[in-house]
């Protein structure tokens, strides 16, 4: 769970079980890892995969075929559509390409 929300603010996502905030917009095509929390108004498409710890927050735009792993955070105005953020990174530039 997200421990910021209440129950009622929240959800699981079908495809990789990890909690989702109502205000994020997530495909279903996305995979968020059991572990993994997308929250503030965020929005992932395409094959983006959460996985690990790692956070998505903010107004981030991930899309394509990012994936975030480890223990890491994107937030703030991040946008990408290719790439892999893993390990202890935290991306929250704006405009930002991943590689």
């Amino acid at each position: 769970m997200i421990t910021t929300l209440r129950e009622e603010e929240q959800h699981q996502h079908s495809n990789g079980g990890g909690w989702v905030s109502n205000t994020a917009k997530v495909d279903k095509s996305v995979y968020v890892g059991p572990h993994a929390i997308v929250y503030g108004h965020a929005e992932l498409t395409g094959k983006v995969r959460v996985e690990g710890t790692a956070q998505v927050s903010g107004n981030a735009k991930l899309s394509g075929n990012v994936v975030v792993a480890g223990n890491c955070w994107v937030d703030g105005n991040t946008r990408a559509s290719t790439g892999r953020i893993d390990k202890n990174e935290r991306k929250q530039e704006k405009q930002e390409r991943l590689r």
